[in-house]
Parts: structure tokens; sequence; C-alpha cells
């Protein structure tokens, strides 16, 4: 049997005698149980640095304990608002302000609280640390894109601002480049053994590391090809990485963790994890921003004439080479559209995770009306602007969203302003969206005024016949969804009760009507008459459940406290329902 000694028993120990206060002084000591305690935070350590790790530690469970003391308060403060306002997190601010450090430690305590490994529970918790996290995560990311940017273009890793991408689209998940850079070294690792197998005089094989930054390869052109065959094989053939044409509009494919994870991508982020293996073997592939497309090329003929040059990979379709003139035709596109000599050029990094932005942009726009769709676009808007700050149309984009969620006002104004101050001929535009502004402004100001939600009583509404946190199957569209509200009568507007039919139902808007999240990301208004028990209750998959459960118990969900303070005798009521309805299908 082993013991693991924590931060309390060791400072215990340390006061018995002056040997045992020795031991517990050790650097080392403390370096391993930060490691052991709090791994992802470690991860994030460059290797090699030197930390004074027993105040690491010391300052993570401080910080640890006061982040989740106030992610604890949010549900109270922000449950009648859709989304947070970025003036919302200002207690976080404060906190990131305090230490060079604080912002490590908030970051990995609210990483514990989202992936605590209890799934069913802590769910409005989760909920506000997910958006903490996301927050404070482009907070610190916004900073180091602009150092990024402000880089040389020959020292901008491009393997570095994809890392940079998925930290910023996915804030909950530990995303460190060190552990990218782990798999990408161990591919090129494999590369390198099977290319000694093949041709053992090969001086890749006598590498002792990896190849850093380089301009120009390493080998002559019939080396480099060879590198590029064997590359070829072990990444497509051997580990099975290919393009995803089943599902090729899913984010997943613009983040190059889950390309790695998948092996499955897009051309633009397959090409990233193919150069990157490439360089470190001492070949190097450049970018090229092919129209619908995304190819590599590298330099096999320098002394040809420019169009016999460079050989061209298709990552996307198992890293075929292609001459120049077999492009078009390669990826699907007619010839004679009046292609120009610069899209077979290569272009800096800034430009591919440009394009990745606007990928990312134009999924979210897709998928805004399911789930994390929106969330998705909100990402992307918000990072395509720190790379092109000044595109006009993603920058008016960004603003009608905010003015649609009625969030962050203040950059609303900001941006119109700097639309203003570029497009002088969108003034007609500025001012009627500045106007909407300062209308979301005033509104937000009267509804501070007014009185909180009242409470619905079961007994004044005796005509509902279910409650909140029953997972109902629904009759005509056959989803499965979560009751979270409901109205003794539909509550929805003419327009809408017309535009859904409701006229055709068999008790009309005259009856009980049920707000409901459903599996599909989606939040709708459900009639009494078509809400039907499920005899295999499930998770509902929507990113709002925490806003309004706590726990899902395997048969129901259990509202957190400011729900249940708005429909008291729910709880009770499905319990009771749920063991009536189990009781008569025994």
């Amino acid at each position: 049997m082993s013991f693991v000694l924590d931060h309390v028993d060791l400072t215990s120990v340390s006061v018995t005698c002056k040997y045992f206060q020795k031991i517990c002084k050790s650097n080392e000591l403390w370096r391993k149980k930060l490691q052991q305690s709090f791994p992802d935070l470690y991860d994030h350590y460059d290797r090699g640095v030197h930390k004074c790790w027993r105040e690491v530690y010391k300052g993570r469970v401080l910080y640890g304990l006061r982040t989740r003391n106030v992610v604890s308060g949010l549900s109270a403060e922000y449950f009648n608002t859709q989304e947070i306002s970025k003036e919302g997190f200002s207690q976080f601010i404060v906190l990131l302000e305090e230490h060079e450090e604080s912002g490590n430690y908030i970051m990995d305590e609210l990483m514990n609280i989202v992936h605590d490994g209890k799934k069913c529970h802590n769910l409005t918790e989760k909920y506000y640390a997910e958006k903490v996290l996301r927050h404070l995560s482009q907070i610190h990311l916004a900073t180091k894109w602009q150092q990024y940017l402000q880089l040389p273009e020959a020292d901008q890793n491009l393997e570095l601002g994809a890392v940079m991408i998925a930290q910023w689209c996915h804030p909950t998940i530990s995303v460190t480049q060190n552990s990218i850079n782990d798999q990408l070294d161990e591919i090129a690792r494999m590369v390198r053994r099977e290319l000694c197998q093949r041709s053992s005089d090969h001086p890749a094989c006598n590498m002792d590391h990896n190849a850093g930054a380089i301009s120009e390869h390493l080998w002559s052109p019939q080396l480099c090809r060879v590198v590029m065959e064997t590359l070829n094989y072990v990444l497509f053939d051997k580990l099975g990485f290919c393009g995803n044409e089943e599902n090729y509009y899913d984010p997943k494919n613009s983040y190059i963790n889950r390309v790695l994870e998948r092996k499955k991508g897009i051309p633009i982020t397959l090409s990233i994890v193919y150069s990157a293996v490439a360089r470190r073997l001492g070949v190097v592939c450049e970018a090229i921003n092919f129209p619908s497309h995304f190819l590599l090329r590298w330099l096999e003929r320098p002394i040809a004439p420019v169009s016999q040059q460079y050989v061209f990979v298709d990552v996307f379709r198992g890293g075929r080479f292609l001459q120049q003139d077999e492009c078009c035709r390669a990826v699907g596109i007619p010839e004679g559209l009046g292609f120009q000599k610069e899209h077979y050029m290569s272009v800096p990094p800034k430009k591919v995770l440009e394009r990745m932005a606007r990928n990312l942009v134009g999924i979210g726009r897709h998928q805004s009306q399911l789930g994390d769709g929106l969330l998705c676009l909100r990402n992307a808007l918000d990072l395509f602007l720190i790379i092109s700050p000044d595109d006009l149309e993603m920058r008016l984009l960004q603003v009608r969203i905010n003015l649609h969620l009625n969030i962050n006002l203040p950059d609303v104004i900001d941006s119109l302003q700097h639309v203003a101050d570029l497009d002088p001929t969108r003034m007609g535009l500025v001012a009627y969206l500045l106007q909407e502004a300062q209308v979301h402004i005033q509104e937000n100001k009267d509804t501070e005024k007014r009185e909180k939600p009242k409470r619905k009583l079961r007994k004044d509404n005796k005509e509902v016949k279910f409650s909140v946190g029953m997972v109902m199957k629904h009759k005509r569209y056959d989803y499965t969804c979560v009751i979270f509200g409901w109205d003794e009568t539909c509550q929805a507007s003419e327009e809408w009760i017309v535009q859904m039919g409701v006229h055709n139902l068999t008790k009309q808007h005259k009856q009980p009507f049920y707000s409901v999240l459903v599996e599909d990301g989606s939040n709708r208004y459900a009639a009494q008459e078509n809400m039907l028990y499920t005899d295999s209750p499930r998770e509902i998959q929507h990113p709002e459940v925490g806003r309004y459960f706590q726990t899902f118990t395997g048969t129901h969900y259990i509202p957190n406290q400011e729900k249940q303070t708005e429909y008291p005798d729910d709880t009770d009521v499905t319990r009771a329902l749920l063991q009536e309805h189990y009781a008569s299908t025994i």
C-alpha cells in the first residue's frame, strides 16, 4: 500500500526535526509535488527553467481557493442574464493583476472545476467556470498574439500559431505547446527510423535532435525527396492521417490538437502538421494559400524555370506530389479561371492563421443556431480581429452579434467608431447601429430597476402537469429535452403562435407551455399535449444545462438554487411524478 502526502502533511512533518525540515524545504521535492498535484500547471512552465517550486505550489493552493469562492457566487449574480459582459469578470481581473503568476493559478483551478471527474454533478459551477476560462484565456492569449504578430515573419513559428488557435477556441481543454511539440517530435522520430531502414547513409539518420527554425533545406534535392517520400509513408500509410471528407466543416478539423488526436483534418491543418514534421527532418515546406484549397511546396529544382522549380504537396489527399501545371486539375478547379502566378507563391504564417480564423467564422455562421455554434462564431470573430483588426465586414458582424446578445456594449461603440474612421461611406449604417446600442444601454439600466421574476407556485398553476428538471420526449418531433420553465398558458407572441401552427393543437394556446433545452443544442417552447414521458432518460448535451441545473441523477435534473427559487415546488413534484410513472410501468 502506498501513501501520498499532501502539502499539509509535508508542512506538519517539517516541524518534527531539523532533518525532516531540510528534506521538506527541498526545491526538487516541491517540484515533484507540483507535478503530482497540478500536472497541467506544471506542464505550462518551460522545461529547464528554475523556479522556487514551494512558492509556486503555495500560490496555486491559495489562488485556487479564492477562485473557487468567486465562481460559486456567479450564478446568484448572473442567473437572469443570457450572457456575461466583460465587466462581469472584474473580480477575476483584480486577482490576475495581484501577482505575475496568478493567471496560471486561476486558470488551473478553473480547469479543475470543469474537469472534476464528476460528469453529472456541479453543473452550475462548471457552466460559469467555462465562461470565466474563456474570458481569461483570451485576455492572456490576446497578449501572446500581439507579441507573435510583431515578430519578424521568419520567427513566426506556424505550429505555435496553430496551438494558440486551439487554445483560443478550446479554453476548457489543456492544449500546450510542449504537448503538441512532443507529438510532432514523435512523428519525426518515426519517420527517421523508417528513413534509416530505407537509406541508412542518409544524413538525417545521424541527427541527434530535430532541426530548429530553418529557412532552406539541409540536404540536396535528391535527399530531400527521400525524406518526403518516407514522411508520406509514415504519416498516411502507417499512422493513417487523412482528410476528413465526410465531415469537412467540423470545427475540430481546425484545431491542431484534435487533428493529431483523430488523425484527420482539413488541408490547412494537415499541412501545418506535415510541414512541422518535415522541418524537423531538415526539409522546408512553404505554405501556399491556393484558392479553395491549401497546398505546400518544396524546392526540388532550384535552377529550373520558376514554374518548374517547386513540387507542390496536396496533404489532404495523402501527400500527393504535383507539378505547378497540375495543381488546378488535381484539386478540382477548372483551368482557365485567370489564376495568376501569385496563387502559387508562398505566404507568411499570418496569412495562414488568418485563413484558419476565417474558416472558423464560416463554420460558426453556418452552425450559429445550434448548440455551441454561436460560441464558435464569437471565438473565431474575436480571434480574426486580433489578426486582422481592420477587416470592417468582420468587425460589423461582431457588432451585430454583441447587440443581439446585449453584451460588451462599450466595445460595440468603440468598434463602430473604428469603422467610421476607416470608411466614412458607412456612416449611415454606423449611426443606425450606434442608436441601437444606446437603446440597449438604456434598457439595461431600466432592467436593473425591475423586480426579479416572481415565484411560480403549483397551487396557482394547477393545469401544469409536468415540472422543471424532467427529461421528456416530444410527441411530434421525437426530440429529447429537459424542462427548465413553464407557463400556465402560451406566452409567446401572436406572430409566433401563427407561425408555429399552435391553432392546430387540440387546446391551442390555452394550455401550459414548457421552455425546454433540446439535445441538438436548441431552446424550444413546447405545448403540454406534445410532451411525453421517456422510459430512457439521458443527459441532455446542451451548453445551457448548467445555467439552470446542478445535478443529473440518471432520471432527472435537480435545479440549482436560483431555479429552485423561481420554481420552489418543482423538485419535489418531479420526484413524485417520476415515482408514479415508473410504478405504473412495472
